[in-house]
């Protein structure tokens, strides 16, 4: 297990410190016992980009907190005991809650395989060596589009490619 842990316990309706009671505080020092509202863009790239939705377009959840439980769940699921799971699941969704944004594809596909079966929490990829040859190109042209395909983005490594190719 990590050496690092956000340690938190609830103390009060939305006031929260850690163990050693120190409440939690912004950028300015002020307490976080107040939420901030979603601004209209806000909640429409989340309804867009990361609500979980059916295949049919209907949210599966209605709040932005759902979401953050969902994605806090599937992380907790790696590991191996329901302990450890609870543990994690916790620290997740007080990470979440506070403002830690995992990588988009993350948000959109965690614990979501029920309604995306096609699709990955890995944000990018990079493509494995470009041959010098048009199958090794096309080979890398067929990774991108299933790379594509499962909302995944791809990077390319093009110094096997002779100088004076244009790419």
């Amino acid at each position: 297990m990590s050496t690092v842990r956000l340690e938190a316990v609830k103390t009060g309706m939305d006031q929260v410190t850690s163990p050693e009671g120190v409440r939690d505080t912004g950028r300015d020092g002020a307490p976080l016992d107040k939420d901030i509202p979603m601004q209209p863009a806000s909640t429409d790239i989340w309804d867009k980009k990361y609500r979980l939705k059916t295949k049919r377009g209907e949210p599966v959840y209605g709040t932005i907190d759902d979401t953050y439980k969902r994605v806090a769940k599937a992380l907790a699921d790696a590991e191996t005991t329901v302990e450890k799971q609870k543990y994690w699941y916790e620290r997740f969704l007080w990470a979440l809650r506070r403002g830690a944004i995992p990588a988009g594809r993350i948000t959109s596909n965690a614990g979501a395989l029920e309604h995306k079966p096609a699709t990955s929490t890995i944000n990018c990829t990079v493509s494995g060596t470009i041959t010098d040859s048009m199958d090794g190109i096309l080979d890398k042209v067929h990774e991108a589009g299933l790379t594509l395909k499962a909302g995944c983005g791809i990077g390319y490594e093009f110094s096997t490619l002779p100088r004076a190719a244009r790419t």
